[in-house]
């Protein structure tokens, strides 16, 4: 396995010899080329499941502001990885080393040891990059092979017994974890994260500098102990030394390939923020800018009358002047949110609700509300990332909890994988099951409308609850039925000749009472 590894890297650095190749926008040159044993989805489960456990046991921050920054720097290196089968998640754990780690399904922990430490935004992006390298490389999946996946999770069920019993802290099984992850990467897979992780600096805009400096500081820390006293987290960075000057060396013949985003003041506003959660033993400030509600509530009265008589301009002009008498209303905020979703604009009404949780973060009604119109938007990553945000807010027998906490599952796990229509509603070999539904969004006047799907593997126990929905273009249901099975994962049904009548047309897709896909598709005039 190592020496297949190693093969691998050798192949990464001379495939991009003369560095040509990476000088684009990253959509043509994966720097990981080649399949991984383990699928997406089984990624994306082990790392759901980690994750899950992970929040039960090991002190995470969960302050708004502090994890807006890591969502959206993550992001900026995130976009330029290419497609990705998952979303990627940012997690900031309490615990003073200088480390940070990743799991499959595109979870990356930061310790706060590190985000208290770094000089700047190029060092963090860094520490970053070389993250997502070993995500998007699959080592973990890859070390899965191994049993390190196995053993991990045993590892972090065991800290979890030993917290319930009392016989371990909070930090002590944040960094038993640490030790259980991280002893896994073998020298070939912290080369590998290293190189590719430059590749990602440079497409978001960065050099390799900073990733250098964050070396550096762990070689001090290191050289600063005794042979005898040096930590075991340090014992997953191996020769220091030599990966500075690959790194290095790499910097001067890597360009980057657009500017960096500018994210210096958030930076500093997010360590500061951070050091006195630290400091206070918190995990996050919740503070609200003090309002005066008498102030805004009768323009607030005004905008819900107006609302209800179906004037919508007219109430949201009252909502501006509501904001002119109370800034600092939270309120206001939601409301145009709510007024913007029912006038079918989610992209607006994102703003608006962003706004109120910058007043006040702690409704977790209004960060669902949020998530819900990214997710209508069609932004998935910060519709996960306020989503999340309203679980870890709504407390643990909080009513709204159940809601959100579906919310994100579908989110995370798709119920339809994928699907389209074609002359053939279901697969007909399990070789080659798409071979007959091809994807066409039009069809001549006359045609019976044959649709597919393939249910993904997380709700495969769930599919007997799943239905369909096909609505005409006069917006009347035609019809509303179970789908017929195939090969345990195909879906599928097809709509009559007799009942496709020109106009544009919506299938829905129904588990129990929720509609989680849509699509649409037209039928042409006679």
């Amino acid at each position: 396995m190592a020496a297949r590894l190693l093969g691998l890297t050798l192949a990464v650095a001379l495939a991009c010899g003369a560095f040509g190749c990476i000088q684009n926008d990253g959509t043509r040159f994966d720097p990981i080329p080649g399949r991984t044993r383990a699928s997406s989805d089984s990624e994306r489960e082990m790392g759901w499941e980690f994750d899950k456990k992970a929040q039960q046991m090991l002190p995470l921050i969960t302050d708004l502001e502090v994890l807006e920054f890591m969502n959206d720097l993550g992001n900026v290196l995130v976009e330029r990885l290419g497609e990705q089968p998952f979303d990627y998640r940012f997690r900031v754990l309490v615990n003073p080393e200088l480390n940070a780690f990743a799991v499959p399904g595109g979870y990356v922990y930061f310790h706060t040891g590190t985000l208290l430490t770094v000089g700047g935004v190029e060092e963090l992006a860094g520490v970053l990059a070389h993250e997502l390298a070993h995500v998007k490389g699959h080592h973990q999946a890859r070390l899965a092979q191994e049993i390190a996946i196995p053993n991990l999770l045993a590892t972090l069920a065991g800290l979890a017994a030993g917290v319930a019993a009392g016989n371990a802290g909070p930090m002590i099984a944040a960094q038993g974890l640490n030790v259980a992850l991280q002893l896994q990467y073998t020298r070939a897979y912290e080369d590998e994260a290293d190189r590719v992780g430059a590749i990602f600096l440079n497409r978001a805009g960065y050099t390799t500098e900073g990733m250098v400096r964050f070396f550096e500081r762990i070689l001090l820390e290191k050289e600063k102990m005794p042979e005898q006293q040096v930590p075991p987290y340090l014992y997953s960075h191996p020769q220091i030394e030599s990966r500075i000057e690959v790194v290095r060396a790499l910097g001067q013949k890597l360009k980057p390939t657009t500017e960096p985003p500018r994210l210096d003041d958030r930076f500093h506003e997010m360590q500061a923020r951070l050091a006195y959660l630290v400091a206070k033993r918190r995990t996050s400030m919740g503070d609200v800018a003090p309002y005066d509600r008498a102030k805004a509530q009768p323009l607030l009265d005004a905008a819900s009358a107006r609302r209800d008589a179906g004037d919508v301009a007219g109430a949201l002009a009252k909502l501006v002047e509501a904001e002119q008498v109370e800034p600092l209303d939270p309120r206001v905020g939601v409301l145009r949110g709510d007024l913007l979703i029912a006038a079918g604009r989610p992209a607006d009404a994102a703003v608006a609700y962003r706004r109120a949780i910058r007043l006040d973060p702690n409704p977790p009604a209004v960060l669902l509300s949020l998530a819900r119109a990214y997710r209508d938007a069609g932004d998935r990553r910060e519709a996960i990332f306020f989503t999340e945000q309203a679980v870890w807010r709504s407390g643990e027998r909080g009513s709204l909890r159940p809601q959100a906490e579906r919310q994100l599952e579908r989110l995370i796990f798709p119920v339809i994988a994928e699907s389209g229509f074609g002359d053939d509603p279901l697969p007909r070999t399990a070789d080659a099951p798409l071979a007959a539904p091809a994807a066409r969004p039009q069809f001549a006047s006359g045609d019976a409308i044959a649709w597919w799907a393939r249910v993904g593997p997380h709700y495969i126990p769930w599919i007997t609850y799943v239905k369909l929905r096909w609505t005409g273009p006069d917006g009347t249901v035609v019809r509303e039925k179970k789908p017929s099975r195939s090969q345990h994962v195909y879906v599928g049904d097809t709509l009559a000749r007799k009942d496709a009548a020109p106009g544009e047309w919506k299938l829905d897709v129904l588990l129990g009472d929720d509609i989680v896909h849509t699509q649409t598709f037209a039928i042409a005039p006679r």
